[in-house]
């Protein structure tokens, strides 16, 4: 099992790596980076902390060639939202902003999966990730839609917190999903919470507290102004994926996938409930929705059409 990074001397990229390492995930990881020096230091302790943990693994640094051979590629290069907001001196309200830069390296590299890599399965995690997954998908000609899947898994995590802190339960008690953007028309999917495998019936203004909790994670970790986002997360988070599909496991995982008239849409990616296995995203689930739930993702999916018709137009769709 081969699994290339790109972005890997990054907070996010790193944390992926070396939980790929770690965790004994590949026989072979492939690190890119474009900051050289930063990826060595890397690579180097990805692979020392592999030995240290009995796991017997190669780790190389490359580029476009040295996809060749990939099982899985995750994208985790470019710019992020937090970097961005320091930058600015202000809040961004959104992760779409990133799309116009974050684009570009996605139009570099996805042409170069599809020559070296073209039966990997690709993890969109670069921001917005619905909406640079389906960009990887069009810049991929003839390729099986089920093999891109976005990276995000964050909000269903958070949402799980949420419900933690306010019904007074272990966060692992609870399974809840968020599904929609990833970001702020995200739609936490109250129908789905259960304590323990049991539904429970939350109020009104007890699920606006939740919902409010989760979706101020992102601006929160903006206010404290510090030159980092959750890399610690991400790398866990997108290693539960990575775990699931090598082992085909058929986990449910909320992710972004390329939908073809699932729930009713068609041209774009947005997140769902998804089965992973061996060769990507088995199926989507189908989620019984509330006419509430399927209103707000209809509103979700509406949110990121400018940015999906940015796309078809950068790409000559």
């Amino acid at each position: 099992m081969k699994v290339s990074v790109i972005g890997a001397a990054g907070c996010v990229g790193s944390s992926i790596a070396f939980n790929i390492a770690r965790q004994g995930l590949a026989d072979e990881m492939m690190v890119s980076d474009i900051r050289k020096e930063w990826l060595e230091h890397h690579a180097i302790d990805f692979f020392d902390a592999a030995v240290a943990s009995g796991i017997d693994i190669r780790v190389g640094m490359g580029g476009y060639q040295d996809l060749s051979g990939s099982d899985i590629v995750v994208m985790a290069a470019g710019a992020g939202v937090t970097d961005r907001a320091r930058k600015a001196g202000k809040e961004l309200p959104s992760r779409q902003r990133l799309l116009p830069e974050n684009l570009e390296i996605i139009r570099e590299w996805a042409p170069q999966m599809n020559r070296y890599c073209p039966q990997a399965i690709v993890i969109m995690v670069t921001n917005p990730a619905e909406v640079l997954n389906y960009a990887a998908y069009l810049l991929s000609p003839g390729g099986e839609h089920r093999r891109f899947i976005g990276y995000t898994l964050h909000d269903s995590i958070r949402f799980k917190i949420a419900l933690a802190e306010h019904m007074g339960f272990a966060p692992s008690r609870i399974e809840a999903t968020v599904i929609g953007e990833h970001g702020g028309s995200m739609v936490p999917l109250f129908s789905s919470v259960r304590v323990d495998g049991k539904s429970v019936t939350l109020e009104g203004d007890v699920r606006e507290k939740i919902r409010a909790r989760t979706s101020d994670y992102l601006p929160h970790m903006l206010r404290l102004n510090v030159p980092r986002t959750s890399g610690w997360l991400t790398g866990v988070g997108v290693a539960k994926v990575i775990s699931a599909i090598i082992k085909d496991t058929g986990e449910v995982i909320p992710c972004c996938a390329v939908v073809d008239g699932e729930y009713g849409y068609k041209g774009t990616s947005i997140g769902l409930p998804v089965a992973l296995g061996r060769k990507g995203i088995q199926k989507i689930i189908d989620y019984h929705l509330t006419p509430e739930e399927k209103r707000l993702l209809d509103d979700s999916v509406r949110n990121i059409q400018k940015s999906v018709d940015y796309v078809l137009v950068q790409v000559g769709m």
